[in-house]
């Protein structure tokens, strides 16, 4: 019965031990698709319109607190917190957001176009990342704008600046 006993328990061990494993191939898995698609929003090979009429850059999202519309004060210094990355693909009539960040954990970012609107909300997981897809038509922009994100309240020094995206 003893035997039994530390069998079972040894077996709760395993399958715990297990169950966490599988829960972290999970969320890499989950970060690999994600990062992914990132890859794919815009490439010309997957794109219905001619690969003339798409536009698609990188820019960086870095922790500043303030900044004008096009964000022309936000530089990718490597002193300053950088908060994630985020792919802009201007495709046909719309312009798709792909944003993935690092910041911190179970926290609620509003994630906005600059200056025009809120476009969602990202919520980061017990490791601070978070990512979301938004998409918003071209014609509440010119082809050079800028995002910025923060929590409830925009509390100082937790707000992220992205670099300006220039479409031109």
């Amino acid at each position: 019965m003893h035997h039994r006993k530390r069998s079972d328990e040894q077996s709760v061990v395993e399958a715990k031990a297990a169950m966490t494993t599988a829960c972290r191939a999970l969320k890499a898995a989950v970060l690999l698709s994600t990062a992914g698609a990132l890859c794919l929003i815009g490439d010309p090979a997957s794109a219905q319109n001619p690969p003339q009429t798409n536009k698609t850059v990188m820019v960086s999202l870095i922790g500043q607190d303030f900044s004008d519309c096009t964000n022309t004060s936000v530089k990718d210094d490597p002193n300053r917190t950088r908060g994630g990355e985020i792919k802009v693909a201007r495709q046909g009539d719309n312009t798709t957001v792909a944003v993935a960040m690092t910041a911190n954990a179970n926290t609620t970012y509003h994630f906005f176009l600059k200056c025009v609107r809120q476009l969602g909300d990202i919520v980061t997981d017990g490791d601070g990342i978070g990512t979301a897809v938004f998409t918003f038509p071209n014609a509440l922009t010119g082809p050079v704008f800028a995002f910025d994100m923060y929590p409830e309240g925009a509390p100082a020094g937790n707000k992220f600046q992205s670099l300006t995206t220039d479409l031109r």
